[in-house]
């Protein structure tokens, strides 16, 4: 399945500026694995040592939190996109 990574703030920096990339997979965990092979160093932002999402990011297939979907194994279909946006918090 095509599918595109839609990358938010200092996720497309850590991509070269990068604002989306075409991957493929049939789950979430298959494209992410893909786009983190294109681009290194956006493992260690996405993931931590367990191999968790970090909390500072939230994920979206489309319109739908990742977390309804029952996590990152999800399937994908072909044309779906998939939205890694980093948390905001702090502020007066």
């Amino acid at each position: 399945m095509s599918v595109t990574v839609r990358l938010y703030g200092a996720f497309s920096e850590f991509a070269g500026g990068a604002r989306r990339a075409a991957v493929e997979g049939a789950t979430v965990r298959d494209a992410l694995e893909e786009l983190v092979t294109t681009h290194p160093s956006l493992r260690e932002r996405l993931r931590d040592e367990r191999g968790r999402f970090r909390q500072h990011l939230n994920v979206y297939v489309n319109k739908d939190d990742l977390r309804d979907l029952g996590g990152d194994g999800a399937a994908i279909r072909d044309g779906d996109v998939i939205h890694l946006i980093p948390a905001v918090s702090g502020g007066r």
